[in-house]
């Protein structure tokens, strides 16, 4: 699979896509012009689509920055004191954790989101040109960008959007929905119910064009690419997300009870070697070029050294890098919850004196060059099953599947009722859950604000609601577009 990806992307992103600096909603006429070419083949046209694969791993994306941002800005992360300079660059995020949000600090990952988004409807405009491609295959790849570039916009909400719930009838901003290419535009924010509406539509319409997703051959492990099971994973996450938990349960039943993905029962531990802290203990299941595999649904595989079309930084430079070279760390608020015993303290570790986050050792040890990043998987849809079943009053169930995850962990059985139950999952998705960029978007779900005991920035104490719930839009998007609204305290 890796292969594959790296023999087209590189090509079909320099071909392809070609943005305004200024501007990533005023999309350059010359785009449609530049891209035509690639959609004369099959060939050009897988080029494409791995394009849109790479373009998720964009360092505004999962390359960097909507990884982070979901446990920086939240009471999981904290700056180490053992931070060395190069740490506090802007382009490590340090403003996620100190809150010090601006509408320059924010426009890589809007830049990035657009770009994938972009890409996307390039895609979607050119692919019927293609004359030696089955229209089996065309199906599948249109779904598959469909739900893509849903998701994308997802992720812009998660950001620059307060909760669903903000207003009773979604008629707070959302972000613009942007569909085509080819023109100079002036884009409107679109309110939060109707991205959201676009998003479930894209979804509820591309799902079943992948329930046969073997029209495309693709050689290695299909929880790189979007098939039917990984987008129901995600409209079941976008569903919870906006507690619509009836509809998030049904879709992560289908999902669990498919029989594709079974959970990891026991994590084990193994020592590894890693660059200048000697050999580390580290989880098995979390080592490697590929993590979690059993029960993986859609996993990316970062590449920092593809920094010219990707992303000159990653979770490399954030989280697992050499001696105090670390932009953030695990604050002592989440740290503390873990028990002794618990084996997913083996995610943490001390470089110089403070703890580290090492979820992702990647390949090489402690120091990777790359890195696996889990968008979804079993574990998650089994917590969001566990809450939804706690909140219909289904004790027993929502029992005996939180304890599944506590128990590989060794760490102790939960066994409360009632609303304490309800907390206990959300405590234990926290810790299950740390570094996988849920933390703030959980707590915007529900509603709540955080304190950080173990704070080292001038805002410790956040109350819901708050201004600081939607990040700021980046400056250049009010650059001759009079119709674009900036959220509220910036």
């Amino acid at each position: 699979m890796k292969s594959l990806v790296k023999a087209y992307t590189f090509l079909t992103l320099i071909l392809l896509f070609i943005w305004s600096c200024e501007d990533y909603l005023d999309i350059e006429p010359e785009t449609q012009v530049a891209s035509s070419s690639v959609f004369q083949t099959q060939d050009g046209a897988l080029a494409a689509l791995n394009g849109i694969y790479t373009s998720i791993k964009l360092k505004g994306m999962y390359g960097t920055d909507f990884a982070v941002i979901g446990d920086a800005a939240s009471d999981n992360g904290k700056i180490p004191s053992d931070r060395e300079d190069a740490g506090a660059n802007s382009d490590r995020l340090p403003h996620a954790y100190l809150l010090n949000l601006n509408a320059n600090t924010t426009s890589i990952l809007w830049d990035d989101a657009y770009v994938l988004i972009n890409n996307s409807n390039t895609f979607l405009e050119n692919i019927d040109a293609v004359g030696d491609m089955s229209d089996e295959a065309k199906t599948q790849a249109i779904a598959e960008v469909r739900v893509v570039r849903a998701y994308a916009y997802f992720c812009l909400m998660q950001v620059f959007a307060q909760d669903y719930n903000f207003t009773s009838d979604q008629s707070h901003p959302g972000v613009p929905i942007v569909t085509s290419t080819g023109v100079t535009n002036q884009p409107a924010r679109n309110t939060a119910g109707e991205v959201f509406g676009f998003i479930f539509q894209e979804f509820n319409e591309a799902l079943p064009d992948l329930q046969n997703s073997n029209a495309i051959d693709r050689p290695g492990d299909d929880f790189y690419f979007i098939n039917y099971f990984s987008a129901l994973s995600l409209r079941a996450k976008m569903y919870f997300y906006i507690t619509d938990y009836a509809n998030a349960l049904s879709d992560a039943n289908q999902v669990i009870n498919s029989g594709r993905y079974s959970l990891v029962t026991q994590y084990t531990t193994g020592l590894y070697p890693s660059s200048g802290l000697g050999d580390l203990e580290f989880i098995n299941e979390w080592a490697g070029t590929a993590i979690v595999t059993p029960e993986s649904i859609f996993q990316l595989y970062v590449n920092e050294a593809g920094a010219s079309i990707t992303t000159n930084r990653s979770i490399i430079d954030i989280y697992t890098s050499n001696n105090g070279n670390a932009a953030h760390a695990i604050s002592g608020d989440l740290f503390d919850l873990y028990e002794t015993q618990d084996l997913r303290l083996n995610w943490y570790k001390v470089e110089n004196t403070d703890q580290h986050v090492f979820k992702y050792p990647g390949d090489f040890g402690a120091a990777p060059d790359d890195t696996p990043y889990s968008v979804i998987r079993l574990t998650e849809l089994i917590l969001m099953k566990a809450e939804i079943e706690a909140r219909n009053g289904q004790e027993a169930v929502a029992l005996d599947l939180v304890n599944s995850i506590t128990s590989r962990a060794n760490a102790s059985p939960i066994t409360s009722s009632g609303n304490q139950l309800i907390e206990d999952i959300i405590t234990e998705r926290r810790k299950e859950m740390a570094f996988e960029g849920n933390r703030l978007f959980d707590l915007k779900r529900l509603q709540r604000g955080f304190t950080r005991n173990d704070c080292s920035a001038d805002i410790c104490n956040l109350d819901y609601p708050t201004f600081l719930y939607a990040w700021p839009i980046p400056l250049a998007e009010f650059n001759g577009n009079p119709n674009m609204v900036q959220n509220d305290g910036y």
